[in-house]
Protein backbone atom coordinates (compact mmCIF):
# COMPACT_ATOMS: atom_id res chain seq x y z
CA UNK A 1 0.00 0.00 0.00
CA UNK A 2 2.83 2.49 0.89
CA UNK A 3 4.32 1.55 -2.41
CA UNK A 4 1.16 2.41 -4.19
CA UNK A 5 0.97 5.91 -2.71
CA UNK A 6 4.81 6.19 -2.92
CA UNK A 7 4.46 5.66 -6.60
CA UNK A 8 1.22 7.84 -7.30
CA UNK A 9 3.17 10.87 -5.54
CA UNK A 10 6.12 10.23 -7.86
CA UNK A 11 3.95 9.46 -11.25
CA UNK A 12 4.31 6.61 -13.03
CA UNK A 13 3.79 5.39 -17.37
CA UNK A 14 1.79 2.66 -18.24
CA UNK A 15 3.73 1.64 -21.93
CA UNK A 16 3.46 -0.94 -24.24
CA UNK A 17 6.71 -2.43 -25.85
CA UNK A 18 6.43 -3.36 -29.38
CA UNK A 19 9.36 -5.32 -31.26
CA UNK A 20 11.17 -7.96 -31.04
CA UNK A 21 13.39 -7.92 -28.14
CA UNK A 22 11.95 -6.68 -25.34
CA UNK A 23 13.45 -8.79 -22.94
CA UNK A 24 16.83 -7.47 -23.61
CA UNK A 25 15.16 -3.51 -23.23
CA UNK A 26 13.68 -4.74 -19.77
CA UNK A 27 17.26 -6.28 -18.93
CA UNK A 28 19.19 -2.96 -20.17
CA UNK A 29 16.93 -0.63 -18.37
CA UNK A 30 17.36 -2.60 -14.65
CA UNK A 31 21.04 -2.82 -15.29
CA UNK A 32 20.69 0.95 -15.72
CA UNK A 33 18.65 1.39 -12.71
CA UNK A 34 15.34 1.98 -14.09
CA UNK A 35 12.67 -0.95 -12.94
CA UNK A 36 9.68 -1.86 -15.33
CA UNK A 37 7.05 -3.10 -12.69
CA UNK A 38 4.04 -4.75 -13.72
CA UNK A 39 5.88 -6.14 -17.03
CA UNK A 40 3.01 -8.70 -19.16
CA UNK A 41 3.90 -10.55 -22.20
CA UNK A 42 1.56 -10.49 -24.73
CA UNK A 43 1.10 -12.45 -28.18
CA UNK A 44 3.27 -9.44 -30.21
CA UNK A 45 4.51 -6.85 -27.43
CA UNK A 46 5.06 -6.74 -23.75
CA UNK A 47 2.68 -4.10 -21.35
CA UNK A 48 5.40 -2.33 -18.56
CA UNK A 49 4.88 0.15 -15.98
CA UNK A 50 7.66 2.89 -15.13
CA UNK A 51 8.27 5.55 -12.93
CA UNK A 52 7.97 8.89 -14.91
CA UNK A 53 11.55 9.97 -14.05
CA UNK A 54 12.93 6.94 -15.27
CA UNK A 55 10.61 6.70 -18.54
CA UNK A 56 11.99 10.02 -19.56
CA UNK A 57 15.92 8.93 -19.89
CA UNK A 58 14.73 5.48 -21.92
CA UNK A 59 14.52 6.36 -25.26
CA UNK A 60 18.22 5.23 -26.00
CA UNK A 61 17.74 2.23 -24.32
CA UNK A 62 14.87 1.57 -26.58
CA UNK A 63 16.56 2.39 -29.74
CA UNK A 64 19.75 0.13 -28.54
CA UNK A 65 17.02 -2.80 -27.90
CA UNK A 66 14.85 -2.26 -31.75
CA UNK A 67 11.98 -1.46 -30.17
CA UNK A 68 9.10 0.93 -30.04
CA UNK A 69 7.64 2.26 -26.81
CA UNK A 70 3.70 3.66 -26.56
CA UNK A 71 2.34 4.90 -23.85
CA UNK A 72 -1.33 4.24 -22.85
CA UNK A 73 -1.47 5.26 -19.67
CA UNK A 74 -0.07 8.50 -17.19
CA UNK A 75 -1.10 8.47 -13.87
CA UNK A 76 -0.02 10.12 -10.55
CA UNK A 77 0.02 13.67 -8.95
CA UNK A 78 2.80 14.92 -11.21
CA UNK A 79 -0.19 14.46 -14.33
CA UNK A 80 -3.02 15.58 -12.09
CA UNK A 81 -0.64 18.95 -11.02
CA UNK A 82 -0.04 19.40 -15.02
CA UNK A 83 -3.96 19.20 -15.66
CA UNK A 84 -5.38 21.71 -13.75
CA UNK A 85 -2.08 24.06 -14.57
CA UNK A 86 -4.39 26.43 -16.13
CA UNK A 87 -6.92 26.45 -13.55
CA UNK A 88 -5.04 28.05 -10.54
CA UNK A 89 -8.19 29.33 -8.69
CA UNK A 90 -8.76 25.54 -7.97
CA UNK A 91 -5.46 25.35 -6.49
CA UNK A 92 -5.80 28.61 -4.47
CA UNK A 93 -9.36 27.85 -3.34
CA UNK A 94 -7.88 24.09 -1.76
CA UNK A 95 -5.26 26.39 0.05
CA UNK A 96 -8.67 28.87 1.31
CA UNK A 97 -10.26 25.84 2.35
CA UNK A 98 -7.47 24.36 4.19
CA UNK A 99 -6.37 27.31 5.91
CA UNK A 100 -10.27 27.89 7.04
CA UNK A 101 -10.35 24.67 8.27
CA UNK A 102 -7.65 25.39 10.05
CA UNK A 103 -8.48 28.39 11.40
CA UNK A 104 -12.21 27.06 12.26
CA UNK A 105 -10.92 24.63 14.27
CA UNK A 106 -9.96 27.43 16.95
CA UNK A 107 -13.89 28.28 17.49
CA UNK A 108 -16.34 26.20 19.13
CA UNK A 109 -19.18 24.86 16.44
CA UNK A 110 -21.90 23.68 19.24
CA UNK A 111 -22.67 23.69 22.50
CA UNK A 112 -24.38 20.08 23.88
CA UNK A 113 -26.44 20.38 26.99
CA UNK A 114 -26.95 17.22 28.92
CA UNK A 115 -29.21 16.66 32.80
CA UNK A 116 -31.36 19.18 32.28
CA UNK A 117 -35.06 18.56 33.97
CA UNK A 118 -36.60 21.02 35.90
CA UNK A 119 -33.89 24.06 34.99
CA UNK A 120 -34.77 26.41 32.02
CA UNK A 121 -32.63 25.23 29.12
CA UNK A 122 -33.05 29.07 28.06
CA UNK A 123 -32.09 30.66 30.78
CA UNK A 124 -28.89 28.08 30.98
CA UNK A 125 -27.95 28.70 27.72
CA UNK A 126 -28.69 32.88 28.10
CA UNK A 127 -26.36 32.29 31.27
CA UNK A 128 -23.33 30.08 29.18
CA UNK A 129 -23.24 32.84 26.84
CA UNK A 130 -22.77 35.76 29.44
CA UNK A 131 -19.86 33.82 30.52
CA UNK A 132 -18.11 33.49 27.08
CA UNK A 133 -19.36 29.83 25.87
CA UNK A 134 -22.24 29.73 23.06
CA UNK A 135 -21.53 28.52 19.17
CA UNK A 136 -19.09 30.61 17.49
CA UNK A 137 -16.93 31.57 20.53
CA UNK A 138 -12.90 31.19 20.49
CA UNK A 139 -12.15 28.22 22.45
CA UNK A 140 -8.49 28.55 23.49
CA UNK A 141 -9.28 31.65 25.45
CA UNK A 142 -11.60 29.50 27.59
CA UNK A 143 -11.49 28.78 31.63
CA UNK A 144 -13.99 25.89 32.11
CA UNK A 145 -13.44 26.34 35.76
CA UNK A 146 -14.41 29.56 35.97
CA UNK A 147 -17.14 28.91 33.71
CA UNK A 148 -18.71 26.42 36.06
CA UNK A 149 -18.41 28.32 39.53
CA UNK A 150 -20.11 31.26 37.23
CA UNK A 151 -22.83 29.41 35.98
CA UNK A 152 -23.46 27.40 39.38
CA UNK A 153 -24.09 30.54 41.29
CA UNK A 154 -26.20 32.46 38.87
CA UNK A 155 -28.29 29.58 38.42
CA UNK A 156 -29.31 28.20 42.28
CA UNK A 157 -31.01 24.78 41.13
CA UNK A 158 -27.68 23.18 39.59
CA UNK A 159 -25.86 21.23 41.93
CA UNK A 160 -23.08 20.37 40.21
CA UNK A 161 -21.67 21.00 36.70
CA UNK A 162 -18.81 20.40 34.44
CA UNK A 163 -17.68 21.75 31.09
CA UNK A 164 -15.47 19.83 28.39
CA UNK A 165 -14.14 21.34 25.56
CA UNK A 166 -13.35 18.36 22.94
CA UNK A 167 -12.46 19.52 19.76
CA UNK A 168 -14.95 21.95 18.21
CA UNK A 169 -17.61 20.87 20.53
CA UNK A 170 -18.74 22.08 23.92
CA UNK A 171 -20.29 19.22 26.32
CA UNK A 172 -21.98 20.74 29.71
CA UNK A 173 -22.53 17.73 32.11
CA UNK A 174 -24.67 19.27 35.28
CA UNK A 175 -26.66 17.59 37.96
CA UNK A 176 -29.86 19.65 39.44
CA UNK A 177 -30.41 19.54 43.21
CA UNK A 178 -32.58 17.37 45.23
CA UNK A 179 -35.41 19.88 46.55
CA UNK A 180 -35.65 18.60 50.51
CA UNK A 181 -39.16 18.33 51.84
CA UNK A 182 -40.28 20.62 54.49
CA UNK A 183 -40.41 17.48 57.29
CA UNK A 184 -40.07 18.17 60.87
CA UNK A 185 -37.76 15.69 62.73
CA UNK A 186 -39.59 13.08 65.16
CA UNK A 187 -37.96 14.34 68.02
CA UNK A 188 -38.57 18.15 67.58
CA UNK A 189 -41.87 19.09 69.82
CA UNK A 190 -44.77 20.20 68.04
CA UNK A 191 -48.50 21.07 68.22
CA UNK A 192 -51.34 20.05 65.86
CA UNK A 193 -53.07 23.03 64.46
CA UNK A 194 -56.09 23.86 61.86
CA UNK A 195 -55.25 24.59 58.71
CA UNK A 196 -58.49 26.49 57.72
CA UNK A 197 -62.20 26.67 58.94
CA UNK A 198 -64.82 23.98 60.35
CA UNK A 199 -66.38 21.25 62.09
CA UNK A 200 -64.56 18.34 63.72
CA UNK A 201 -65.87 15.18 62.29
CA UNK A 202 -63.12 12.26 63.54
CA UNK A 203 -60.35 13.10 65.45
CA UNK A 204 -57.50 10.26 65.59
CA UNK A 205 -54.58 11.28 68.01
CA UNK A 206 -51.56 8.89 68.05
CA UNK A 207 -49.29 11.19 70.20
CA UNK A 208 -49.98 14.06 71.91
CA UNK A 209 -52.98 15.88 73.72
CA UNK A 210 -56.43 16.72 72.22
CA UNK A 211 -57.88 19.66 72.86
CA UNK A 212 -60.55 19.44 70.67
CA UNK A 213 -63.74 17.04 70.32
CA UNK A 214 -65.78 15.87 67.96
CA UNK A 215 -68.18 18.38 66.70
CA UNK A 216 -66.30 21.48 67.59
CA UNK A 217 -66.28 24.24 65.12
CA UNK A 218 -62.49 25.48 64.84
CA UNK A 219 -60.96 28.49 62.83
CA UNK A 220 -57.74 28.45 61.02
CA UNK A 221 -55.19 28.43 63.38
CA UNK A 222 -56.87 27.01 66.55
CA UNK A 223 -54.67 24.52 68.43
CA UNK A 224 -56.06 20.69 67.79
CA UNK A 225 -53.45 18.60 69.39
CA UNK A 226 -50.95 19.60 72.10
CA UNK A 227 -47.81 18.48 72.12
CA UNK A 228 -47.42 18.67 76.23
CA UNK A 229 -48.28 16.16 77.72
CA UNK A 230 -49.22 16.47 81.93
CA UNK A 231 -49.07 12.91 83.83
CA UNK A 232 -51.47 12.84 87.06
CA UNK A 233 -48.44 13.41 89.57
CA UNK A 234 -47.95 16.85 87.25
CA UNK A 235 -44.79 15.85 85.44
CA UNK A 236 -44.52 17.56 82.20
CA UNK A 237 -43.42 16.10 78.84
CA UNK A 238 -42.93 17.88 75.20
CA UNK A 239 -43.45 15.49 72.29
CA UNK A 240 -44.02 15.59 68.81
CA UNK A 241 -47.46 15.66 68.41
CA UNK A 242 -49.13 13.47 65.36
CA UNK A 243 -52.73 12.94 64.65
CA UNK A 244 -55.39 12.79 62.05
CA UNK A 245 -58.41 15.33 62.16
CA UNK A 246 -60.81 15.00 59.46
CA UNK A 247 -63.49 17.87 59.54
CA UNK A 248 -66.19 19.38 57.23
CA UNK A 249 -64.90 22.87 55.42
CA UNK A 250 -66.46 25.09 53.31
CA UNK A 251 -65.14 27.45 50.53
CA UNK A 252 -66.50 30.46 48.48
CA UNK A 253 -65.46 30.31 45.16
CA UNK A 254 -66.99 32.96 42.12
CA UNK A 255 -66.00 32.52 38.38
CA UNK A 256 -66.99 35.68 36.38
CA UNK A 257 -67.17 35.50 32.70
CA UNK A 258 -67.50 38.80 30.65
CA UNK A 259 -70.42 39.50 28.04
CA UNK A 260 -67.59 40.90 25.46
CA UNK A 261 -64.42 39.07 24.89
CA UNK A 262 -61.88 40.44 23.07
CA UNK A 263 -61.00 38.07 19.89
CA UNK A 264 -57.56 37.73 17.84
CA UNK A 265 -58.44 35.73 14.76
CA UNK A 266 -55.80 34.27 12.64
CA UNK A 267 -55.58 35.77 8.99
CA UNK A 268 -52.35 34.59 7.81
CA UNK A 269 -48.93 33.10 8.01
CA UNK A 270 -45.76 34.45 7.42
CA UNK A 271 -42.46 32.04 6.84
CA UNK A 272 -39.34 34.53 7.38
CA UNK A 273 -36.00 32.52 6.73
CA UNK A 274 -32.83 33.28 7.72
CA UNK A 275 -29.18 31.40 7.21
CA UNK A 276 -27.28 30.39 9.97
CA UNK A 277 -23.14 29.96 10.25
CA UNK A 278 -22.43 30.32 13.61
CA UNK A 279 -23.62 33.95 15.36
CA UNK A 280 -24.64 35.61 11.80
CA UNK A 281 -27.78 35.51 10.20
CA UNK A 282 -28.46 36.08 6.87
CA UNK A 283 -32.38 36.89 6.28
CA UNK A 284 -33.37 35.27 2.70
CA UNK A 285 -37.24 36.24 2.77
CA UNK A 286 -37.46 39.57 3.34
CA UNK A 287 -40.99 40.47 4.28
CA UNK A 288 -42.75 42.52 6.82
CA UNK A 289 -45.46 41.53 9.31
CA UNK A 290 -47.93 43.59 11.05
CA UNK A 291 -47.60 44.41 14.24
CA UNK A 292 -50.82 42.58 15.73
CA UNK A 293 -48.83 39.33 15.41
CA UNK A 294 -46.91 36.26 17.05
CA UNK A 295 -44.22 34.44 15.97
CA UNK A 296 -42.20 31.09 16.87
CA UNK A 297 -38.63 29.91 15.95
CA UNK A 298 -37.47 27.60 14.43
CA UNK A 299 -34.27 25.76 13.66
CA UNK A 300 -32.73 23.50 11.48
CA UNK A 301 -29.26 22.53 11.88
CA UNK A 302 -27.19 20.29 9.88
CA UNK A 303 -26.03 16.72 11.37
CA UNK A 304 -22.67 15.24 10.25
CA UNK A 305 -22.01 11.87 12.07
CA UNK A 306 -24.76 12.53 14.98
CA UNK A 307 -23.32 15.86 15.91
CA UNK A 308 -24.78 19.36 14.78
CA UNK A 309 -23.26 21.92 12.82
CA UNK A 310 -23.60 25.72 13.63
CA UNK A 311 -24.60 25.71 10.07
CA UNK A 312 -28.57 25.70 9.23
CA UNK A 313 -31.68 27.33 8.17
CA UNK A 314 -33.89 29.33 10.96
CA UNK A 315 -37.38 29.95 9.77
CA UNK A 316 -40.03 32.46 12.07
CA UNK A 317 -43.10 31.61 11.65
CA UNK A 318 -45.29 34.51 11.93
CA UNK A 319 -49.33 34.42 12.66
CA UNK A 320 -50.52 37.35 11.94
CA UNK A 321 -54.40 38.48 13.90
CA UNK A 322 -56.90 40.87 13.07
CA UNK A 323 -58.61 42.03 16.62
CA UNK A 324 -61.94 42.22 17.42
CA UNK A 325 -64.68 40.93 19.68
CA UNK A 326 -67.57 38.62 19.96
CA UNK A 327 -71.04 38.43 22.49
CA UNK A 328 -70.75 35.66 24.46
CA UNK A 329 -74.29 33.53 24.95
CA UNK A 330 -75.66 32.54 28.16
CA UNK A 331 -74.89 28.96 26.80
CA UNK A 332 -71.34 29.50 26.11
CA UNK A 333 -70.59 31.12 29.35
CA UNK A 334 -72.26 28.18 31.28
CA UNK A 335 -69.89 25.77 29.35
CA UNK A 336 -66.90 27.66 30.28
CA UNK A 337 -68.05 28.71 34.03
CA UNK A 338 -68.28 24.36 34.07
CA UNK A 339 -64.77 24.32 32.86
CA UNK A 340 -63.54 26.47 35.30
CA UNK A 341 -65.56 24.49 38.16
CA UNK A 342 -63.97 21.10 36.97
CA UNK A 343 -60.37 22.69 37.00
CA UNK A 344 -60.68 24.17 40.38
CA UNK A 345 -61.94 20.71 41.87
CA UNK A 346 -59.45 19.26 39.97
CA UNK A 347 -55.83 21.54 41.20
CA UNK A 348 -57.42 22.95 44.38
CA UNK A 349 -59.57 20.75 45.93
CA UNK A 350 -57.41 17.45 45.12
CA UNK A 351 -56.91 16.70 48.67
CA UNK A 352 -60.28 16.63 49.74
CA UNK A 353 -62.12 12.86 50.43
CA UNK A 354 -65.63 14.29 49.27
CA UNK A 355 -67.16 17.58 48.15
CA UNK A 356 -70.79 19.00 47.58
CA UNK A 357 -71.59 22.01 45.95
CA UNK A 358 -74.57 24.31 46.13
CA UNK A 359 -73.92 26.65 42.62
CA UNK A 360 -75.78 29.46 41.83
CA UNK A 361 -75.94 31.74 37.94
CA UNK A 362 -76.27 34.98 38.31
CA UNK A 363 -76.22 38.00 34.79
CA UNK A 364 -75.58 41.42 34.76
CA UNK A 365 -75.66 43.94 31.64
CA UNK A 366 -72.26 43.01 31.34
CA UNK A 367 -70.83 39.47 32.86
CA UNK A 368 -72.00 35.79 33.91
CA UNK A 369 -71.13 35.12 37.51
CA UNK A 370 -71.34 31.25 38.70
CA UNK A 371 -71.00 31.14 42.76
CA UNK A 372 -70.25 28.04 44.12
CA UNK A 373 -70.06 26.92 47.81
CA UNK A 374 -67.71 24.00 48.43
CA UNK A 375 -68.58 21.15 51.10
CA UNK A 376 -65.60 19.54 51.79
CA UNK A 377 -64.62 16.77 53.71
CA UNK A 378 -60.47 16.59 54.84
CA UNK A 379 -57.63 16.46 56.96
CA UNK A 380 -56.86 20.00 58.52
CA UNK A 381 -53.95 19.08 60.83
CA UNK A 382 -50.91 20.87 60.21
CA UNK A 383 -47.52 20.75 62.46
CA UNK A 384 -46.13 23.44 64.20
CA UNK A 385 -43.14 23.44 66.03
CA UNK A 386 -42.48 25.65 69.37
CA UNK A 387 -39.16 26.26 71.13
CA UNK A 388 -39.43 25.27 74.88
CA UNK A 389 -37.21 27.13 76.91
Amino acid sequence: MILKIIRWLRGYVVFEIIGRFPERFINLSIRQGRFVFSAKPYSDKFLGTMLLCDYRSIRQTARKSSVRLRVVGRHGLPFLIDKYRSRAGLAVGLVLFVVILLVMQSFIWTVEINGVSTVSESSLNESLTVHGLYSGSFKHSKDEKSIQRSVVMDIKEIGWMSVNIMGTKAEVELKEKDLKPHILEADVPCNIKASTDGIIIEINTKYGTAVMSEGSAVIQGSLLVSGVNENPSGKVTFVHADAEVIAQTQRHKEFIINRNVKLNTPVSVVNRHKLICFWFELPVTFRSVKDNSTSRIEKQLIFLNGTSMPVGLSTEHCVEYERGSVNVSEKSATEKLTVDDYLYRLFSLSECESIQAQTSLSTSSDSFRMNIIYTCTEDIAIEEKFVVN
